[in-house]
This record gives structure tokens, C-alpha cells and sequence, in this order.
């Protein structure tokens, strides 16, 4: 089970199948009501790296949104992302909640700057920020990240890194900070996960391989790559001229013999 459906006023539902049927058909995987809601209204596929919405029902049913967007005929779906469904609101959640980095001494940084938070919502939708130190999201001017929303605390939310971790802290418990959809102060940040304050949606965006604590495989030893069964090839004998370059050379002592006596008579 890697992921959780929260159905407003429904038990939680897992995400546990290549396909999930949506729609106010009791036979289905979701059952949803209210109107417009077709008795199959959409499909839910869970891919191998990915998990996308396929609307099936007509343009005169009830719409489908995704974080406020329309979804006209199909979507991916992250944790932390809101569906609607004309009035039912369906929320995405990973199925553990995030982990917190463990207190310990400095591990060694494996990944290059090439980690980016990625505004997913607003006027910078799609705009990119290179977190190299920390980033600082808020009302402030100062903030890296600034958010022109009254509701916003001057520094609400930071990003940085520590270690071979990446955290994202709430620094106002005013408003709720959600996590890969879960309500957290503190979480650990993995490449692709989402978090949320209020409407604003931020996706943390790095090579899976960059974050990873695993240490590199070693190098194998050139000599362990040679096939000891494998006879030696013998190496030709090294010669001071090669048979024309001696030609080469008896001929021009000759030449140059003829030319001497040539000399010499015509003296």
C-alpha cells in the first residue's frame, strides 16, 4: 500500500490496484454522490511510477478538478493533491506519514546542486527556485519565496538542507502545513514530494539517486576484469630498422660513394 484516499466522511481508502473505479455505481472501487456524478464517473490508474485520473464521464457531468484545476480528459495525480468531484473532495495522502531526519552526526552529501522547489500554484506557477543552503517562504520581502497573502506569517515556511537530508519546517502554527497530504510542523523532504500551506503548493524536485544514503557501489579492479584463462598475447620483438629501412640505408651509401668517386676522377 503506498497511498491513501481521504473521502470526506468515509473510511480511508488505499490505493492497492492497478485500477479503481469512481463514480455512484455501488459496484464501484469509490462510490460517490451527489449531482452530476455518473454511475462511472472516472478511473483511477495506479502505474508503476506514477498514478493518473482518466475522466469517463460526458462533459455534461460534474466537473473534476485537481488543486482547482480542470481536468477535461485526463491527469496525474501526486500525494497532497485535492480532487473534486462536482462537491465530493477527495484528498491524496502518501500512506505513512513523512519521516523527520534522526539527530545524529553529519552524513556526507551525495547529490550536486541540482535540487529545485518548484511553485506549483499562483502567479510563479512553474517557476523554479535552486536550493543550495535554505529557502524561506513568506510575506516578507526578505524571503527567497515571497508570498503576497495577508494570511501568510513573514516567514512561514523554511526549506534547507541538513546533511544528506532535506527539511521543510513550519515556522507559524497559525496556518496548517501539509506534507504528501499529512498536517506536519517538521518533515523530511523525499524528490517529488509535495507540501502545501493554505492554497499554496510547492513540489521538492531532484534525481531520486542524489538523495539516496546508500553508499556507491565500488569500482571494480582493472585487474579483476582480466580473464585469468586468457593466455597472454606475445608482443613482437622490438628492431632498431625494419627490412626497407635498411634497404633504404644501403642504398644511400652507395649513392653517396658513387658521388665521392665522381669527385674524386673528375679532379
Amino acid at each position: 500500500m503506498y497511498r491513501q484516499l481521504h473521502i470526506q466522511g468515509k473510511p480511508n481508502t488505499a490505493v492497492d490496484r492497478p485500477e479503481m473505479r469512481i463514480g455512484s455505481a455501488p459496484d464501484n472501487d469509490i462510490v460517490l454522490v451527489g449531482e452530476g456524478i455518473a454511475p462511472l464517473h472516472a478511473l483511477l490508474h495506479d502505474g508503476i511510477s506514477m498514478l493518473w485520473l482518466e475522466r469517463i464521464a460526458s462533459e455534461t457531468g460534474a466537473e473534476i478538478h485537481i488543486n482547482g484545476r480542470r481536468v477535461a480528459a485526463r491527469a496525474l495525480v501526486h500525494d497532497g493533491d485535492e480532487i473534486h468531484f462536482g462537491t465530493n473532495s477527495i484528498k491524496l495522502s502518501s500512506a505513512r506519514l513523512p519521516e523527520v531526519a534522526a539527530a545524529g552526526p553529519e552524513k556526507a552529501m551525495h547529490f550536486s546542486d541540482r535540487v529545485v522547489l518548484r511553485v506549483m500554484t499562483g502567479r510563479e506557477a512553474g517557476k523554479g527556485y535552486a536550493l543550495v543552503n535554505s529557502l524561506c517562504i513568506g510575506r516578507s520581502a526578505l524571503s527567497e519565496i515571497r508570498l503576497d497573502d495577508m494570511a501568510m506569517a513573514e516567514r512561514q515556511i523554511l526549506v534547507q538542507r541538513q546533511g544528506n537530508d532535506i527539511l521543510v519546517k513550519n515556522l507559524s502554527p497559525v496556518l496548517e502545513m501539509r506534507v504528501s497530504g499529512w498536517v506536519c510542523q517538521e518533515a523530511r523532504l523525499l524528490p517529488g514530494a509535495q507540501f502545501s500551506i493554505d492554497q499554496h503548493r510547492f513540489q521538492l524536485q531532484a534525481p531520486c539517486s542524489d538523495m539516496s544514503d546508500k553508499p556507491q557501489a565500488p569500482q571494480p579492479n582493472v585487474a579483476d576484469l582480466i580473464d585469468p584463462k586468457t593466455e597472454a598475447v606475445p608482443l613482437p620483438e622490438s628492431r632498431l630498422f625494419s627490412k626497407a629501412q635498411w634497404i633504404l640505408l644501403a642504398m644511400s651509401i652507395a649513392l653517396s660513394g658513387l658521388f665521392i668517386l665522381l669527385l674524386l676522377f673528375s679532379a
